[in-house]
């Protein structure tokens, strides 16, 4: 049975043949005979054997029903005289459904066995697949991987990325005392711990002394790495012979490579915060010295008697002093590169406002100015720029008793674009052209400053005067 297979239909065909031959079998026997059924019974049971409880049960319809008609009195008829041929008959029935059961339940037991010992043999051929596939894994995985077994944690398997921590050094069928004696006071304890609580753990940029092969001296070496426990084979928990999977990568080199960034921000912010002192100091000294200009020229114009001379020295008086206002600002900021050009423009038109004494002439001044950062490279021309505009009307739009107003406006225009506007209602100014010809020194400063800009300078029609400087420039705050 185990070694015959047929398929159902042939089963069926067979069971059929086989009743067939059961009465063939018959004939050369007188009918009926003493014992006109169990001739029937082999052919029932072999039918059973070969195909089960289908194949069983036709043959035993077919053989009782050959038995009542061959087999019985009255022959070749299906009645019977005697009522204890019936049990004959019934005996025979049941004997076919009973053989056919059992060895219907014996076929579909050898077949599910046939079918497990084949999942079986798949999964076995599976699992075989995937532990060679996880074996040339860690085979060649960059990552160092190594089995421990038993109490006193000895190597049982290391790859390669392993064995490359220690090249030429023993491992596997050693302990981890004896590969590594320098780190074992610390790493034993911390795989005793694993085994006993059954818990990972996990180590980043962990130190250890260690050697790096035969005969060399341990270093201080840094790994992460991840203690594993494994289950133990016989099922305990926590069992002093289970297993612990190490998974290991040695950083060392990306450990130094940090600390000498560290150590180089280190000098780096020690270097920055030299030149930040120093260019401090120079700005302060910058400051003093156009201070100390400032005082010199304060005082020639004071010994001077001529009028036109004594105003020409108080200008470039105050134009120093323009300057000398951008590198206080430079000192006392954060960023030594920039300043906040609006707070420059508020100081300044307070100084030139004091020095011009427009409160007591009855002239008012309004300054509208976005928070501009602007670096010392334009910073400075700009500063003269302005000091010259609000000077010149300051001192030549509100003649004698007149009042008015002086507008001072700084706003971003577009991206990278600045506009300085700066306007009064007084009596008005000429076109810029006549300054061309040396009468007035302020508008010609304005012109060359303007050049060094890049700048575009216009100047309004109208009543009074306005001027509209645009320019790109502005640095992001902060």
């Amino acid at each position: 049975m185990g070694g015959l297979r047929l398929t159902p239909a042939a089963t069926y065909a067979a069971a059929v043949l086989l009743a067939v031959a059961a009465q063939l079998a018959r004939l050369p026997l007188h009918a009926p005979t003493t014992i006109p059924y169990i001739t029937y019974v082999p052919f029932i049971l072999l039918s059973a054997f070969l195909g089960g409880w289908g194949p069983g049960l036709v043959a035993t319809i077919l053989c009782t029903l050959e038995s009542l008609y061959y087999a019985t009195e009255p022959l070749e008829t299906f009645r019977v005289q005697n009522p204890r041929h019936w049990l004959g008959l019934a005996a025979l029935a049941l004997t076919g459904t009973v053989a056919s059961a059992l060895f219907g339940r014996l076929k579909e037991a050898r077949r599910a066995e046939t079918a497990g010992e084949q999942r079986r043999s798949e999964m076995a051929r599976e699992i075989e697949a995937r532990q060679r596939m996880l074996e040339s894994v860690i085979e060649h995985s960059p990552v160092s991987t190594a089995l421990l077994h038993g109490s006193n944690f000895r190597f049982e398997m290391v790859n390669p990325a392993y064995q490359a921590l220690a090249p030429g050094e023993p491992m596997v069928g050693r302990t981890v005392a004896e590969v590594w004696p320098e780190a074992a006071s610390i790493v034993i304890p911390l795989l005793e711990n694993v085994r006993a609580k059954q818990q990972v753990y996990h180590a980043a940029d962990m130190g250890l002394a260690l050697h790096r092969g035969l005969s060399l001296p341990p270093e201080e070496r840094y790994f992460n790495f991840t203690y594993v426990p494994l289950p133990d084979p016989a099922g305990a928990s926590g069992s002093e012979s289970g297993e612990v999977l190490v998974v290991a990568s040695e950083v060392t080199e990306q450990h130094r490579a940090a600390a000498a960034l560290e150590k180089t921000l280190h000098q780096l912010e020690s270097t920055l915060a030299e030149k930040t002192v120093l260019l401090q100091e120079v700005h302060h000294r910058v400051k003093n010295n156009l201070a100390v200009i400032v005082s010199l020229l304060g005082m020639k114009a004071g010994a001077i008697e001529n009028a036109e001379a004594q105003q020409s020295l108080e200008d470039s008086q105050q134009r120093v002093r323009s300057i000398a206002l951008i590198h206080e600002q430079l000192y006392d900021t954060e960023h030594l590169d920039r300043i906040n050009f609006a707070e420059y423009v508020q100081q300044l038109v307070q100084e030139l406002a004091s020095v011009y004494g427009v409160r007591a002439r009855q002239i008012s001044i309004r300054v509208t100015a976005d928070p501009i950062q602007m670096g010392i490279h334009r910073a400075v021309p700009c500063a003269l720029i302005l000091n010259e505009l609000v000077t010149n009307s300051l001192k030549h739009a509100f003649p004698g008793t007149r009042t008015g107003e002086v507008g001072v406006t700084l706003r971003k225009a577009g991206p990278g674009q600045i506009e300085l506007r700066v306007e009064d209602n007084g009596v008005g100014c000429p076109r810029m052209a006549p300054a061309r010809n040396g009468n007035s020194l302020g508008l010609r400063i304005v012109e060359i400053l303007t050049k060094q800009l890049e700048a575009s300078l216009e100047q309004g029609d109208g009543e009074g005067t306005r001027f509209v400087l645009r320019f790109r420039g502005g640095m992001p705050a902060g």
